[in-house]
């Protein structure tokens, strides 16, 4: 063997060898250390608030029986949560199908067969013959490769994200009636508040006039009042239109008729609150995410 090739495994122990550090391999970067982070000014004037996660039914807390009968409705016969709620069965049975498939199986049958002998050698006649039967059949398949608990797995997965689906429908459609809701409330009290000012801009008119012709005001100060009168008027239809729109997407949601809304009690305007948070946020915070779960 030439002495090159001998040599050559030596100069590569001795090439790697110097790539080596003595000291071993480390990071350059360093992480900050939290303390070293000044945040004492800024977050001085923070409260700490003992509010809990909003509950399940958190429509409840908002105190109008109404908005409560109308989300139940809501829930109750949204085609969309039908839907969701026939993919989540779905999704289950397809679980309890993927279990069933890596459990062990045992068959077992019994029988009786009873017939006339037709071969009649002793002449004795009335002659039966009897078969009974009795088996047992017992199957499992090992699982060596994991398709069985993959498909398992992915059954689960199927039915976590059909359930978090369905939860996810069921709180935005609470959401959006209660929004449709108070918004119906609030354009009928801005209809309320333009009849108010159509009223008193009519009777602004009616004075306007009797000092114009008394000779007190210009006629430009009478036209004036006029313009204020004909906003007055375009601002009552705009209010009366979006009374209109905002009780059909209420409807809308129920899965109701455009005149069902009118139909509804008055809503009660819902008093803004402050929102509060807990002041401890957990881990468990990303279990609330249905993005994330």
């Amino acid at each position: 063997m030439p002495l090159r090739i001998r040599l050559l495994p030596l100069l590569s122990a001795m090439m790697l060898a110097g790539c080596a550090l003595p000291y071993g391999l480390h990071t350059e970067g360093r992480a900050l250390d939290a303390n070293t982070l000044a945040g004492q000014d800024t977050f001085s004037s923070a409260r700490l608030c003992s509010a809990s996660w909003p509950a399940a039914d958190w429509w409840n807390s908002l105190g109008d029986s109404n908005l409560d009968a109308l989300i139940r409705r809501a829930l109750q016969d949204s085609p969309d949560l039908q839907v969701a709620d026939a993919r989540a069965r779905q999704a289950s049975a397809s679980v309890m199908a993927a279990e069933a498939a890596r459990m062990p199986t045992l068959d077992a049958s019994v029988g009786i067969t009873r017939n006339a002998r037709v071969d009649d050698y002793n002449g004795q006649g009335k002659q039966y013959g009897t078969v009974r039967t009795m088996s047992a059949n017992f199957n499992y398949t090992f699982d060596l490769w994991g398709g069985q608990r993959a498909a398992w797995e992915a059954a689960v997965g199927r039915t976590n994200a059909s359930e978090v689906d369905r939860q996810a429908s069921r709180l935005t459609l609470a959401t959006n009636v209660a929004r449709a809701y108070n918004d119906y409330g609030e354009a009928q009290a801005m209809y309320d508040l333009a009849q108010q000012d159509l009223k008193r801009t009519h009777t602004m008119l009616g004075l306007a006039y009797r000092r114009f012709t008394a000779g007190l005001d210009s006629k430009f100060q009478y036209q004036q009042t006029e313009s204020l009168e004909a906003a007055a008027q375009a601002t009552l239809t705009a209010a009366r239109q979006d009374v209109t729109a905002a009780g059909i997407r209420l409807a809308v949601l129920l899965g109701q008729g455009p005149d069902a809304a009118s139909a509804l009690p008055r809503p009660q305007l819902i008093a803004p609150t402050v929102v509060s948070l807990p002041s401890t946020l957990p881990a468990e915070l990303l279990g609330r995410r249905p993005d994330l779960i």
